[in-house]
């Protein structure tokens, strides 16, 4: 027996080096053409093929991805003999339009069927197994044994034979158990093609003789030679959207008493050709255009097809209702589970094997890398299919879009081109986001980031769906169809300021937010100095009357002076933060925590008095507590920096006791942390000798400031709440106006909803007029809130018991409030997508109650307007979004230049996108194409493999190819490389008068060097570690595991978190064994993820053919 691994021998070689074959018995879950094209390309392995008798049995189909191609199932999902051989001459036409040297594998079958040397049969029963069985000629003098069988993973296709990574075992003995298990199947099987159907298939495929042949190819060529850039630039447009818009469906939304809109239509059948394709798709239309609709008919679509077993959906827990509708409305049988039981469901889909989809609605809260639940999300969604749903993909960077997409695409980004132009692109944002920072060329800066947007769109095309309003509106045939719908779309008016006078408070107002005001540069980075720089980088001490919120971060007053207090300090990080840990890290991650929770406390201060009075309180009660500790010598850190009360330390064990004290104190330091608040707690000891006196000193003088502010307001009534009082003018004035328009007011805090709901409630007159309701999680509370508020509801369910909502950002997700027609943002929030999904909760698809939609702000004078320059940052994020994914709506200003998003020069300044996707002209010329017979005709009569020289304004080459996997381009342009696809079409595009120019002998130079450029790759450190591991291992099973780790971390089916913690163990000082990887990752989830990866991992260039190769010159004199 020896191994075929498609590295070290090829299965492939055994059809050009095995002698006197006189039969070959092909058993395969999948058959491709690309199999038989490489074969009768190979002189030897032709010459073998042809004189063998060949049987070949295709387990699944002819090709994997046709079943979302061309099957139809019907009520049984079974197909007849009659259906299984259309559409393998479906399959079969489609191959030769796109690769017309396929026809050299049609002149093999047609001469081995007229002499019934081939047979080509589908199994009944359907199977994933894969047999090679080749008997020897009986005159064979060197064969001891009858033949030989090949049994493994390799599929009869391009990449089974010889192009991808497998693992087969090639053995004689044997040979007769596996050819009689061959003929058993044989006889349950239904003929494809065979000498009995061979005519009408040939006749069908429009494959006569070898002539025809001939003669077909001689005119193929003419036509082709003669097809101007102009039409050739048609025949891409139609056969990059052709890729993603050819999908039968067995169900639309009409199906389950939904409209069936047309770009509705569009996104399911693109979406189940992303999944199919790539393992997974983004959804990320606009708030309010249907997300969970389209992916409930592509989960439908999916269970109909057999291509999942199960659905299962995760969302947050305020939407899980809503999910539960769709779920009995579609007929899913979905497992739903919150987002905050990801634990439980990982444990579920590692004990209850299945093929799924995993449908994760407001996929934006997994941006982040580097948490232990996306780490999780990304270990139960890696060997399954996945949808994410967000109109928000991206909160900070375009390494937040990166990260949504790696939780399913192991081929896109991957590819080894691809990603070297993905790490460009965020070493890139790095850069400009510093600048930005530091207020450099605004405007510049801004035209970079729409370069990065279009950089990024290049990348992430075939897996994003992504339509703005703005799109259906410009798109031809949505527009029409929307239309014809009676559908029409809201007019978001410019939001309207109203800032209020603080009057008598203001001097007070001014001097609170000036306490407790973060500052960029309130710490320099080095160590532990506490020093604050002016503008002319003086130095001077930082005023005692700041709030500094020490309490967040003890660690950065560690002593540092004398060795033995460095080693003391160093071991503390070590305990807090883990090992490979050092100072600069513990300081900039408690520094973190402490801006951030001053940044938190100004945003309380700015939502309302009531809301930030609590803070006050809970802040002043939380010192109070660090005291008790302190006076014990100790101090406790939770693992993400916050702190424990000192009685839960102290009642572990008993969360009821009536006396927590009765523990003594020396029972503190060998407790057992059984209680699951405080098992992650850090306790250190001699606080008082590791610490600096300026903690201490600094931390009573926190305390000191916020009892002061407490006691300033203690003392100002409710009636001196300007903004509310404010407030109560405008909604008197909406109410006057229009008493029609149901009115939402959002907050950013719980607290501040509850502060204004129970003001309107208590006062006699509000409460009768306004009739409020404040937004809970319960369920019945969002079933009321929908019948006052949701216009999809059938009219009988509507109701008109309340006028007014109160809501959090927690309703601003997934819940329609269409029948109000104005938002009031009482307070901003921090994260600007936030205010997106505020708008889109009444800026909804469907019923048109309103001709306007009216927003508006409510921000505080100038006195309050010193907030950090961090909010340059959060402008930097609005652009962005709008750069890459278009805002789609009016939300803060229209002014592109936003200094602060607390700016007071609001009134008729609003963010504005209106710029529509990049593909909406190219996606216009393909619909036209598609509906003029003659034009469509033409086009398919184009052949592919163009080699054209055209003359531009620069020298390069662009490559134009189609694989399994959709249309792919490739840009040589002076140099450097460029896979965007609008930067491509853009090259692409002709005008109609264009004439054909042969190519000049320089496209050689070009080919050479763009295949170089493609052929750039890096190797990680992970990888690197876990090879130089696996050459010192000797056990094999060990080597096995090692083996499939490094092909799944090569693929990323493991998360950020995970490969840190192996290279971590790899590089421990204690040394490193199987066992310990073992507990980073079990061996069955190895092998989980290595076969998944094994059967569905390809090549995003799978089967490629070359549709045109343009090389550019630049303009002659």
């Amino acid at each position: 027996m020896k191994i075929l691994d498609n590295v070290n021998t090829k299965v492939f070689e055994i059809f050009k080096t095995e002698e006197n074959i006189k039969e070959i018995g092909i058993l395969s879950a999948y058959c491709s053409y690309s199999a038989f094209y490489d074969i009768s390309n190979d002189k030897t392995a032709r010459e073998t093929f042809f004189k063998a008798n060949v049987k070949i049995i295709m387990g699944m189909n002819i090709d994997p991805k046709i079943q979302c191609l061309y099957i139809n199932y019907n009520q049984n999902n079974t197909k007849t003999n009659k259906e299984e051989f259309n559409d393998f001459i479906e399959y079969t036409i489609s191959e030769l339009n796109k690769n017309p040297n396929n026809k050299t594998v049609l002149e093999l079958f047609k001469e081995k069927c007229q002499n019934s040397s081939l047979e080509i049969r589908s199994a009944n029963d359907k199977t994933h197994a894969k047999l090679y069985v080749l008997r020897y000629n009986d005159k064979s003098t060197i064969k001891k044994m009858h033949g030989c069988a090949i049994i493994g993973s390799s599929n009869f296709s391009r990449e089974g034979l010889h192009q991808r990574k497998e693992i087969n075992a090639y053995t004689e003995d044997g040979f007769e158990d596996f050819y009689n298990f061959f003929q058993d199947e044989w006889k349950n099987t239904s003929s494809i093609l065979d000498k009995e159907n061979e005519k009408e298939f040939f006749d069908r495929v429009g494959i006569k003789d070898k002539e025809e042949i001939k003669q077909n190819n001689n005119e193929a060529e003419e036509t082709t030679k003669h097809a101007t850039p102009y039409e050739i630039y048609l025949k891409v447009i139609y056969e990059y959207f052709n890729f993603f818009t050819n999908e039968k469906l067995l169900f639309t939304p009409k199906d389950f008493n939904y409209s069936n809109y047309k770009y509705q239509i569009d996104a399911i059948k693109s979406g189940i050709k992303s999944i199919m394709t790539y393992g997974g798709v983004l959804i990320s239309d606009v708030v309010g255009l249907g997300k969970s609709i389209i992916a409930s008919a592509i989960a439908k679509n999916l269970i109909e097809m057999k291509a999942a077993e199960e659905i299962i959906i995760v969302s947050p827990p305020k939407i899980i209702y809503s999910w539960e509708n769709y779920n009995t409305e579609f007929k899913l049988n979905a497992v739903i589970k919150s987002v905050g039981k990801l634990d439980e469901l990982y444990e579920y889909v590692k004990n209850h094997k299945k093929t799924r989809l995993i449908i994760i609605d407001e996929a934006h809260r997994f941006v982040n890398s580097k948490t232990e639940s996306y780490n999780i999300i990304k270990n139960i969604c890696s060997a399954n299919k996945v949808m994410l749903l967000t109109a928000t993909p991206m909160h900070n960077t375009t390494s937040d879009i990166f990260s949504l997409i790696d939780i399913f695409d192991r081929m896109l980004t991957t590819d080894k081109s691809i990603a070297e132009i993905k790490s460009s692109i965020l070493k890139e944002e790095r850069i400009i986001k510093s600048k930005y920072k530091k207020d450099d060329n605004e405007k510049e800066t801004k035209e970079k980031i729409k370069d990065i947007s279009k950089q990024i769109l290049g990348l992430i095309n075939p897996i994003i769906i992504r339509r703005t309003r703005k799109d259906l509106k410009e798109d031809l045939e949505y527009r029409k169809d929307l239309e014809e719908q009676k559908t029409e779309f809201n007019n978001v008016e410019d939001p309207k300021l109203h800032d209020y006078n603080l009057g008598d408070i203001s001097k007070l107002y001014s001097d609170t937010f000036e306490k407790i005001t973060p500052n960029d540069d309130e710490y320099n980075n080095k160590g532990n100095d506490k020093t604050l720089f002016d503008d002319n980088n003086n130095s001077t001490e930082i005023n005692n009357n700041k709030f500094k919120a020490v309490r967040y971060e003890p660690l950065t007053y560690l002593k540092y002076t004398t060795i033995e207090e460095k080693k003391n300090a160093d071991k503390i990080i070590e305990y807090v933060y883990g090992e490979n840990i050092n100072a600069d890290f513990a300081s900039t991650s408690s520094r973190n925590l402490t801006k951030f929770m001053k940044h938190l406390l100004v945003r309380r201060f700015e939502s309302s008095l009531y809301a930030f009075k609590k803070s006050i309180d809970n802040m002043i009660d939380k010192y109070e507590n660090i005291k008790t500790w302190i006076n014990k010598d100790l101090y406790p850190i939770y693992k993400k920096g916050d702190t424990l009360y000192i009685e839960d330390f102290f009642s572990y064990n008993n969360e009821n006791a009536d006396d927590e004290n009765d523990i003594e104190y020396d029972e503190v330091l060998d407790f057992n942390k059984t209680n699951k608040k405080i098992k992650d707690v850090k306790i250190i000891e001699n606080v008082k000798e590791v610490l600096e006196d300026k903690f201490f000193e600094d931390f009573e003088n926190d305390l000191k400031i916020l009892k002061q502010i407490k006691k300033d307001w203690d003392n100002i009534s409710s009636d001196k709440d300007k903004k509310f009082i404010k407030l109560i003018e405008e909604l008197k004035k909406f109410k006057k106006e229009n008493d029609k328009r149901k009115i939402i007011i959002f907050t950013e805090f719980k607290d501040t909803a509850d502060y204004l709901y129970e003001s309107v409630y208590k006062d006699d007159e509000l409460r009768e007029l306004f009739k409020p309701i404040k937004s809970t999680s319960q369920s019945k509370n969002r079933d009321i809130i929908a019948a006052n508020f949701d216009a999809s509801l059938n009219t009988d369910k509507q109701e008109d018991d309340y006028f007014l909502l109160i809501a959090t950002d927690t309703l601003s997700e997934g819940i329609n409030l269409h029948r109000a027609g104005i938002i009031i943002n009482y307070d901003i929030p921090y994260n600007p997508t936030r205010v997106i999904q505020r708008v889109g909760r009444i800026n909804r698809i469907g019923k048109k109650l309103f001709d306007k939609i009216y927003i508006h702000n409510f921000i505080p004078r100038l006195e309050a307007q010193k907030d950090i320059k961090n909010w340059q940052i959060s402008n930097f994020k609005l652009n962005l979004i709008n750069a890459i994914f278009g805002n789609d709506t009016k939300i803060l200003k229209k002014d592109d230049e936003i200094n602060s998003l607390f700016s007071l020069k609001r009134e008729n300044e609003i963010l504005t996108d209106d710029d529509v996707s990049w593909d909406n002209e190219y996606r216009d010329i393909y619909n036209k194409i598609k509906n003029d017979d003659k034009l469509l005709e033409r086009i398919k009569s184009i052949e592919n493999n163009i080699v054209i020289r055209r003359e531009s304004n620069f020298s390069g080459l662009l490559e134009i190819i189609q694989s399994k996997n959709g249309v792919f381009g490739s840009l040589l342009k002076n140099s450097k490389i460029d896979f965007n696809i609008e930067n491509i079409f853009k090259t692409l595009k002709a005008d109609k008068n264009e004439k054909y120019i042969p190519p000049s002998e320089n496209i050689k130079n070009f080919e050479d060097e763009l295949k170089r450029r493609k052929n750039i790759k890096k190797s990680t450190s992970s990888h690197s570690a876990l090879n130089n591991f696996y050459q010192y291992l000797d056990n094999d099973e060990e080597r096995d595991y090692v083996k499939k780790l490094i092909s799944i971390t090569e693929n990323k089916y493991l998360s950020d978190k995970t490969i840190k913690e192996i290279e971590k163990a790899l590089k421990s000082k204690s040394g490193c064994s199987v066992g310990i990887l073992q507990n980073i990752i079990s061996s069955d989830e190895v092998n989980e993820k290595f076969n998944y990866s094994s059967n569905n991992l390809q090549s995003i260039y799978e089967d490629s053919y070359l549709i045109v190769k343009e090389e550019f010159s630049k303009y002659s004199n």
